[in-house]
């Protein structure tokens, strides 16, 4: 997969804790933390990451902006993000991208259409599965990275005082302290 297309909105309703973030905090939120949930995601996979969102009916409601990384689309005039949805498919088969494409959505109809071109679907369940994975990986590798960084400290930061001053008068050619013991 080198392409996902999410369905905004569907997804906010399918993972539990969007659900609660838009019941307390309102859809504006709920919406941003999809976003960044997308873009570490985008990030950390390689993947090119588009969410569609119904917009409100009218002309010129529309558009579409990038949002750390993610491309952000608002079904705009009559079009609902389903047929944005189903368009950016068919565009993806039409120029041959159809196995690099996966669309996210649990709307069964939807993923019935668009299978029909041949672009892949998971629910959005099982993309919440992914993310989760994506981030703990990602925990996981700083975690070690860090260990790492810590193991390869210097020799000296091994050295007991006593040990890291007597190699210190040594380096500045200062006379052994008589009163060390050898």
């Amino acid at each position: 997969m080198r392409a996902l297309i999410v369905d905004g909105y569907n997804t906010v309703h399918a993972w539990p804790r969007l659900k609660a973030a838009l019941q307390t905090h309102g859809l504006e939120e709920a919406r941003r933390r999809l976003i960044a949930a997308l873009a570490e995601y985008a990030a950390t996979e390689k993947v090119r990451v588009t969410v569609v969102f119904d917009a409100p009916r009218g002309p010129g409601r529309g558009g579409e902006e990038m949002v750390d990384g993610v491309l952000v689309r608002f079904s705009g005039g009559h079009e609902s993000a389903d047929h944005l949805i189903e368009r950016l498919a068919y565009l993806a088969t039409r120029g041959g991208f159809a196995e690099d494409v996966v669309v996210a959505t649990s709307d069964r109809l939807q993923r019935d259409m668009v299978r029909a071109m041949g672009v892949t679907t998971i629910d959005a369940r099982t993309l919440e599965a992914e993310v989760r994975a994506a981030a703990t990986g990602t925990t996981e590798r700083a975690t070690h990275l860090r260990d790492q960084a810590d193991s390869a400290r210097r020799v000296e930061h091994h050295l007991s005082p006593e040990v890291r001053a007597r190699l210190e008068r040594l380096r500045r050619g200062d006379p052994p302290d008589p009163d060390a013991i050898p």
